[in-house]
């Protein structure tokens, strides 16, 4: 007679793989919720005139721009670098323009979006193997309990 394997040996193995997938999703939801509970700056589409070009090279390379915001023409820096002097830009510029205020290229996507994606694709995969898990767990269970029939 051999010796049967109860749920009593499969209990410390879902505890431990339970408690990494509960560190894993609090490891990867933490810079989302840190990123969210920031006082992020509305930001609202304009398009933007070049007047100073910067080459890429330095670390703080920024272009110059002109924008009209609210039939007010202002100059600002550009999070970026190497347009051509008169270049129309969409951009994005903040609804609370302060003192100094950077203007972002339209399509640059935004931290918080870029972590919201990333935990996203963590969760979905530990979910995956979550599930996949499961189901080995049931398909062990119910050959261990078949009976053959005929």
């Amino acid at each position: 007679m051999g010796r049967q394997r109860g749920s009593a040996s499969v209990a410390p193995i879902l505890l431990v793989l339970g408690l990494l997938g509960i560190a894993v999703a609090a490891v990867t939801l933490w810079p989302l919720v840190t990123a969210a509970g920031e006082d992020r700056t509305a930001m609202r589409a304009a398009t933007a005139t070049v007047v100073e070009s910067r080459p890429c090279g330095a670390d703080s390379a920024r272009d110059r721009v002109e924008v009209r915001i609210d039939g007010v023409t202002r100059q600002a820096p550009f999070d970026g670098c190497g347009h051509a002097r008169g270049q129309q830009l969409p951009v994005l510029v903040p609804a609370d323009q302060g003192q100094d205020f950077v203007v972002r290229p339209a399509g640059a996507e935004s931290d918080l979006k870029a972590q919201t994606q990333r935990a996203n694709w963590v969760l979905l995969t530990l979910a995956a193997v979550a599930g996949g898990g499961y189901g080995l767990m049931l398909g062990r269970r119910c050959a261990e309990t078949s009976v053959d029939i005929g």
